[in-house]
This record gives C-alpha cells, structure tokens and sequence, in this order.
C-alpha cells in the first residue's frame, strides 16, 4: 500500500497538469502511455517478449492516437484497423510468431488505440473538454477506490472468480455509488449537464471501467500473468492502473457524441 501512494502521489499530479495544459504536451503523454500498454499487453501475450506484433501494433497506436489531435477520430480509428489488419497479416507470414498469442497482440491495437484517441479527442472538445476529461479520470480513479476498499469491507459473492478472484459484487456496487456521488457533486460544482444526468452516467461509467479492468484480467488469466509490467512500483504496469479506462473512454466518447447529436464531431 505504501508504494501504491507513492506512486501516485508521483503520478497523479503529473496526469492532471498534462489535462490542464492540453494540446500536443497531453496528446505526446497520452501517446507515449498507450504505446507502453501495446508492448505490455505484447509482453502478456508472448512469455515476457515482444515479437514483431508487438513492435509493429505499438506503432500502430502512436500513430493512430497522436494522429487524432490533427485528423479527427474517423481517419485515426480507420488507421487503426487498416494497422491491425496488416499486423495480422505479417504476423501470419512469420513462422516463428505463434499464432494464438498474435492474434491477442493484434487485439491490443484495437482496445488500446481507440482508448487513446478517446482521450485526445475529448480534451480537445470546445468549452468542456477540460472539465468533462478531469471529470472522467477523478470518475475512474474514485470507482476504482471505492470499490478496492468496499470489497474488501464487506467481501460477499464474487464478480467474476475465474477471471479475477479478488473482485466482488459489493466492490462493483460500492464503486458505482461513490462514482455516481461524485458525478453529481461535480455537476452541482461545474454545471456540466444536470445533476441527475451526471449521476447516471457516472454510474454507468464506474460499471463500464470494471467491465475494462476484467477485459484486461482476461489477458492475464489467458497467459498466466500476475501484472502486465513492473514500471510502477506497487501497481504494476501501465496497462494495470488504466485498465479502467479502456472500457470507460471509448464509452463516454461515443454517449458524448450521440447526446450532441452530431458525429461530424469526429471527422
């Protein structure tokens, strides 16, 4: 536990001073993050190595994230699986690729790139996008909080035993509360839609995050991992700590876009 709030008193400050000054200084932090997560997620998939997916989907994802601060989300999404069609086949061409785990690896480009355009795209939102991205990270951060410390109050029948042995129910409902608390308290604080709206969907986001850390403990379980990487100290990897966001992003991104009614937003 010391080393988790040892790190996060490193890195959290680092992450909100990234979403307040926006613009290509986020865009590079944000690129830079989910091209490490590529190569954990490479790393879980192939015993601790990175093979010729894994470099090739990482370049994938730093071009198809950093790209979307100029070129929109449609032309970066579309880079995206243009990447993870092409890695696929390359690594079909690659006798000493194992197939199974590539096709994991592959995966990544997908699941992580399009989260890493989420984010870049709803910082660069006119008028809001600073409010709704600080929003969603206190959102993530507090679901994943909450429902740490609820679930091990309360304990109780299992979410998923065997994808991840040590998330309960009562975890999942305690987050999802405090989540909802907080989005309320926030759009109370900022007037960002209505307090019952922000309610909802902060619920709805704290089950959207879970829903993204399982997808990732999937992975681990798959390939017999314990962490995805050893870089931050008493978390883990990367790809450990945003896991979350991975099912939140994408989510938020696309209810933003549909409560505007407009996806030329994205172009």
């Amino acid at each position: 536990m010391k080393s988790r709030v040892l790190s996060a008193l490193v890195l959290v400050p680092i992450a909100l001073v990234a979403v307040y000054v926006g613009g290509l200084v986020f865009a590079c932090i944000v690129t830079v993050v989910m091209g490490i997560m590529t190569l954990e997620w490479s790393q879980l998939c192939n015993g601790g190595q990175i093979r010729a997916s894994g470099y090739i989907g990482t370049l994938v994802v730093v071009a198809g994230t950093l790209m979307s601060l100029w070129g929109g989300v449609l032309p970066s999404v579309i880079l995206l699986v243009i990447g993870a069609v092409i890695t696929w086949l390359v690594v079909r061409r690659d006798f000493d690729e194992r197939v199974a785990p590539a096709a994991w690896s592959v995966a990544a480009i997908i699941f992580v790139g399009i989260a890493g355009v989420g984010f870049i795209w709803l910082r660069e939102i006119d008028g809001s996008g600073f409010e709704l991205l600080l929003w969603l990270l206190l959102t993530v951060w507090v679901t994943d909080t909450f429902a740490y410390f609820v679930g091990r109050a309360i304990g109780g029948p299992k979410l998923a035993p065997t994808i991840s042995p040590n998330k309960t129910w009562s975890g999942l409902v305690g987050g999802a509360i405090a989540a909802a608390i907080w989005s309320g308290f926030w759009s109370y604080i900022t007037d960002i839609g209505t307090i019952f709206d922000l309610v909802a969907i902060g619920a709805g986001t704290a089950v959207f995050a879970q829903l993204g850390d399982l997808s990732v403990s999937v992975v681990k379980r798959r390939f017999g991992a314990k962490d995805s990487g050893n870089l931050i100290p008493g978390h883990g990897g990367f790809l450990d700590r945003m896991d979350g966001f991975l099912g939140a992003v994408p989510v938020v991104s696309l209810s933003i876009a549909v409560a505007k009614g407009d996806f030329s937003l994205w172009s």
